[in-house]
């Protein structure tokens, strides 16, 4: 059946709602297979990777054709979070960039404060961020309202593989935000992607909890078809929980005890 429920980010259509990244895998024969098995779209790369040495190109590595999302990994100001940006625009000719701009070194928590204001210099040299932040929903509203393509909330820390630590921010998120919000950072297992999915959200980007995992290829089409069932499951329309049990079948015309 031909899918109708394509993701639209900027004018341009997807088929996949998983975004992968690509570090941290073994070799580029399992990131190549691991992508290929995901059925991702778009990957991203940090542009320090984007090295000028033709013999280690990256993008020479990758065996298909992908829509790459360049990132800001390893940015702790607004300065080298702008130039990184630059960089990226100037090196595979696009505006799409995921902000990353990290608070401290242990947690690696993102700056709020920061953030905000690195979104408004980018957004004013035309820029289409995909902004990673924290959990916070009155944050994720503000960097929606002043014109972030698509707001990125962590559900936990990036690579803790911890999974969802408040189900509740997430839906306070949803509801508040009306444009494309994606759940990037603290993905484990494939249960969080799909549990991510059944809340509404528009898609996950993940790394670790592939690219980490005993057999990368696997875990890929796993997270696929979570995305996937997830998605399906919120379009569906899940029953309502409710504390009291509900019969399946009626009592009507039941045999009467003799």
């Amino acid at each position: 059946m031909k899918n109708t429920d394509k993701l639209e980010i900027d004018g341009k259509f997807f088929n996949s709602r998983l975004i992968m990244g690509t570090a941290l895998f073994p070799n580029i024969n399992v990131l190549n297979r691991s992508i290929e098995k995901s059925e991702s779209e778009i990957v991203t790369t940090s542009v320090r990777r984007l090295g000028s040495n033709q013999k280690d190109f990256f993008f020479d590595q990758i065996k298909k054709k992908y829509t790459f999302l360049p990132n800001t990994a390893g940015c702790f100001t607004k300065k080298e979070a702008v130039l990184t940006a630059e960089l990226a625009r100037e090196s595979i000719n696009t505006d799409w960039i995921k902000l990353e701009l990290i608070g401290e070194d242990e947690m690696l928590l993102p700056d709020p404060i920061e953030l905000y204001s690195t979104c408004e210099t980018l957004i004013k040299k035309k820029f289409k961020i995909f902004c990673y932040c924290s959990d916070d929903p009155v944050l994720c509203k503000r960097l929606e309202d002043i014109g972030c393509e698509v707001i990125m909330p962590m559900v936990s820390p990036i690579g803790s593989g911890l999974g969802i630590r408040n189900e509740h921010n997430l839906e306070i998120i949803r509801s508040m935000c009306k444009g494309l919000v994606f759940v990037d950072a603290g993905i484990g297992r494939p249960s969080d992607a799909c549990r991510i999915m059944e809340l509404g959200f528009d898609g996950v980007l993940l790394n670790s909890a592939v690219a980490r995992s005993h057999d990368p290829v696997n875990m890929a089409e796993a997270m696929n078809l979570a995305v996937k069932s997830g998605r399906k499951s919120f379009l569906s329309g899940a029953i309502k929980k409710t504390k009291r049990a509900i019969a399946s079948t009626t009592f009507k015309g039941k045999i009467s005890n003799f």
